[in-house]
Formats: C-alpha cells, structure tokens, sequence
C-alpha cells in the first residue's frame, strides 16, 4: 500500500474545544481544502473520532453518510484519503481509525514517516557510496 502524508504547520488552538482540537489535527494533515466547502474531511474524522476509536467495529459508508447527511460517494472519498495518510483503516466494510486513540494514530505515523526516511537514508548512502560521494 502506498502512503501519502501531507504535514502543515499551522498555529494550535486555543485550549478547551475538542471540536477545535480535532479540526487542528485534520488541517494538519492537508484536510479542509478550498473544495471542500461544507468541511466534510472533518465532520468524517470528527465522527471517527468521537465514535470508532478505542474498540469499537466502525461504521460503513452508509452509516457515515447517513449520519452526516452527506452522498456515500464524499463520505468514501474522504475515507480513502485518511486510509491513504494512515489516519483510518477499512476493515470488512467498516471504517475506523487505525489505532485506539487519536495520539496512537499520529505516533504510528510518525514511525511509519521514519520507516520511509531511514529506508531512503540507506539507499542515499549507497548510491553515494557507488558514485564516490561523501556525505561527512
């Protein structure tokens, strides 16, 4: 599976509104873009969030349409792009975020983000190595 992890620095919230909390998050991964008028990317990872964490089965696409009173087609749109960040998995045909809390999800991708990069690191080193480069 590919992974594509968008990262955007942008100024924290205030304390003391976790709708606030959990939209910093979704803009911090390159959600709520100019198209998505209505912010649906984050009314589907605030739904996610508040009832597919811990231990919960999911919802399927048609519950989370249903419930936010959007098209399936937006709701999987948007499902694929946090399955794609590594935010959410799809299990059967049920969706949930990949861990039980929402900080487990972001230090899992943060170890998948240094996966990438060591394996990178290596292969920098040894295209160096054959060209005569050094790196000191």
């Amino acid at each position: 599976m590919t992974q594509s992890v968008t990262v955007k620095s942008i100024r924290s919230p205030a304390p003391g509104s976790i709708n606030e909390d959990i939209d910093f998050i979704c803009r911090s991964f390159g959600y709520f873009s100019m198209r998505d008028q209505q912010k649906t990317a984050g009314r589907i990872f605030r739904l996610l969030v508040m009832r597919c964490c811990s231990d919960s089965e999911g919802l399927t696409s048609d519950d989370i349409a249903t419930t936010l009173d959007i098209s399936r087609g937006s709701a999987i749109h948007h499902l694929n792009h946090f399955i794609e960040t590594g935010l959410a998995i799809k299990d059967h045909n049920k969706y949930r975020l990949r861990s039980s809390s929402v900080q487990k999800c972001v230090d899992e991708i943060l170890l998948d983000i240094k996966r990438i990069f060591n394996q990178m690191n290596k292969i920098a080193a040894d295209i160096d190595e054959k060209l005569g480069h050094y790196y000191r």
